[in-house]
């Protein structure tokens, strides 16, 4: 990204241009354009590129622009569906802005870290909106067994919930699995056709991609050309065998273990059938163009002539990497990561966990449980997860300073700090914490069938939400904003001096026993920071600065 040195004071963006509500009352006009990519390309086992030329005219409703896009599988019709974190949006691998051919925004893991954002979302909003634009499945209900409270109060899973697209549930309590004979599946609705245009289409807003546009919208009418480019994420691979590859957008619509196969034991592969090979159609965009009064027009024209350009603050996500390495036995695993960001105003820091799954022993561990949950890998989710390691604590140094007195081990204290990030993540608590694999704890989510009577007849891992679900969605956070209302305000953040930030991280390695599958592969961390940058946008060109 170009840096410039300001030798004038920028203007500040006018009123028009944040998100927020305006103190007056003026007309505008609306004009909705429908954009198509001045180039794209897709193959199911590589990924691509998709580039657009916005058009330059008005102010751009930048928050609310969409790319819709649509898959058809190559297999089979409804063989394959979306994975349930992210959806058809996990298919965004990483995204660029450009301006007159400077890089003005960029996302890494864009995909993954929409999981994160969108966890911070009302759950009626995830399940109505995000999951109808993104077939995506975060629906959540409360199953009661068929049984008598005299009978079944005392069983741990007499009151269960379960993910309906994991397991399907009668009216009357009994579970649609019927003793196991029956397929648990997605719903048709999220599958994907093999006849072109058929398939459901994903929409994706740039402000769920882009945190500047999130936040501004942008004079696009006195800006140099803009381009946004989308690099995509893989799907399956024609040439390697079904349930091989584990980093895919879509998934198997049959949930494994498959019923009526021969018994499925802990620690085995999954009968995954499906490659999850794919086509895309071409993407579009919809894009919303806003034109003020003349006046107010032109105040922003002024302002972009000015000697010192317009000033739009803005964050930034930085993605970057780190291991903690393979064990060689049961015992603690600690590792350091030294993040950087020195001189720059960081706001905040997610971590996302997972083991690793290509390294020798993680390729062994591959299909590892814990007391029957899948912590390694994980087909409902693919690569869209942050698993809850065992035994795990961890501290962060800001400017050569411990930011909490004690390293942070307790879960709810570790969900308290993601949760001070925003307003309040999400998710049910099994999700996050699952008391170290406890079974008492992940029974809390759907794991049996029962028959019809008095007797509560269950039968143990015929559900599918316990299996997959406990424990997938735990991250780590820091909130290192003063204000969280302020946004990207100058100064709302933390000033990072010359000592780079600093993560320690801890876990407890645990080799293979009895439900156990081993867990002493390397655990790969991916850090997405937040930080404050400044857009100036001039007549022939913008500057981009950490100031």
């Amino acid at each position: 990204m170009s840096e410039a040195t300001f030798t004038s004071t920028p203007v500040a963006a006018p009123d028009v241009l944040m998100n927020q509500p305006l103190s007056r009352q003026m007309d505008v006009d609306i004009e909705s354009t429908i954009l198509e990519p001045v180039s794209h390309s897709y193959n199911s086992a590589t990924g691509g590129t998709t580039s657009w030329i916005l058009p330059a005219k008005g102010i751009l409703r930048a928050r609310d622009a969409l790319i819709r896009f649509q898959l058809t599988s190559t297999e089979n019709n409804n063989v394959v569906g979306y994975n349930f974190a992210t959806g058809g949006a996990g298919a965004v691998a990483s995204c660029t802005a450009k301006c007159g051919g400077s890089i003005i925004s960029q996302s890494q893991r864009a995909g993954h870290y929409m999981n994160i954002k969108q966890n911070y979302m009302e759950h009626e909003k995830k399940v109505g909106i995000l999951d109808a634009r993104h077939c995506s499945s975060h629906e959540v209900e409360l199953n009661v067994a068929n049984a008598k409270i005299a009978t079944g109060r005392g069983n741990l899973a007499f009151q269960q919930l379960y993910n309906p697209e994991c397991d399907q549930v009668s009216g009357l309590g009994n579970s649609y699995n019927s003793g196991g004979v029956n397929n648990h599946r997605l719903q048709i609705s999220k599958c994907l056709s093999n006849v072109p245009l058929q398939s459901p289409e994903i929409i994706v807003r740039l402000g769920d991609l882009f945190e500047i546009f999130d936040e501004n919208d942008l004079p696009t009418m006195g800006m140099a050309q803009i381009e946004i480019v989308i690099q995509w994420n893989p799907c399956g691979d024609a040439n390697v065998a079904a349930g091989v590859r584990t980093d895919n957008v879509v998934i198997d619509c049959l949930i494994p273990p498959i019923p009526g196969g021969p018994p499925v034991p802990n620690n085995a592969a999954p009968n995954v059938l499906q490659r999850g090979t794919v086509t895309m159609d071409t993407p579009t965009m919809l894009l919303d163009y806003i034109h003020y009064p003349q006046e107010e027009q032109q105040k922003i024209v002024d302002s972009i002539n000015s000697p010192g350009g317009l000033r739009i603050n803005f964050s930034e996500v930085l993605y970057t990497r780190g291991i903690n390495p393979t064990a060689g036995a049961t015992g603690q695993v600690s590792s350091n990561h030294i993040l950087g960001m020195a001189m720059k105003e960081v706001k905040k820091i997610y971590v996302a966990k997972n083991y690793d799954q290509f390294s020798v022993t993680g390729a062994t561990e591959l299909n590892a449980d814990f007391n029957g949950i899948k912590t390694h890998r994980n087909v409902l989710t693919n690569q869209f997860k942050s698993q809850q390691i065992p035994g795990e604590s961890y501290n962060f140094f800001i400017n050569n300073n411990r930011v909490y007195d004690k390293d942070v081990s307790n879960p709810a204290v570790a969900h308290d700090y993601l949760s001070q990030c925003k307003e309040n993540f999400r998710i049910p608590n099994v999700y996050y914490d699952t008391t170290n694999y406890n079974p008492n704890k992940t029974q809390i989510l759907l794991d049996a069938d029962y028959a019809a009577g008095t007797q509560l007849a269950q039968t143990i891992n015929q559900g599918r939400s316990k299996m997959y679900l406990a424990g997938s969605c735990n991250y780590i956070g820091l909130n290192l904003d003063k204000y969280n209302s302020l946004g990207s305000a100058i100064g709302n953040g933390t000033r990072i001096g010359s000592s780079p930030i600093e993560f320690n991280y801890n876990r407890l390695a645990i080799a293979a026993g009895g439900d156990n599958g081993g867990h002493l592969a390397q655990v790969d961390l991916d850090f997405y920071i937040v930080y404050r940058r400044s857009l100036v946008i001039r007549a022939l060109g913008v500057d981009t600065s950490d100031a």
